[in-house]
């Protein structure tokens, strides 16, 4: 008896990244699944707290493609960003094309 893990179809480039404000975070539905990263943000910068991939997503690169609609729209917004998560700074540590978006001073 074997079991199939049924794998979520969509298309990466029809999910629209949605900012939640009141609950300070950013949502990508997927196949019905949220997937989320928190975040506090100043007029001028924010602060990436925590990405949290529903285990139905795990395998399917949902939380980088989370975190380039993120930083896209951090740079589109011209703030400046502090990455507290794990996952995000090491995104940052493989595409460092996106540090430029770091506050002055923050290592990752």
């Amino acid at each position: 008896m074997s079991t199939k893990t049924l794998t979520p179809k969509f298309d990466p480039g029809s999910l629209v990244l949605i900012d939640e404000e009141e609950s300070r975070q950013f949502v990508l539905v997927v196949s019905g699944h949220r997937a989320r990263m928190e975040y506090d943000r100043t007029p001028d910068r924010i602060f990436l707290t925590q990405l949290t991939i529903p285990a139905a997503l795990e395998g399917l690169e949902i939380a980088d493609l989370l975190t380039e609609k993120v930083l896209a729209w951090v740079e589109s917004k011209g703030m400046k960003l502090v990455p507290y998560s794990p996952v995000v700074k090491a995104y940052l540590r493989k595409h460092t094309a996106w540090q430029r978006l770091l506050v002055k001073g923050v290592q990752i």
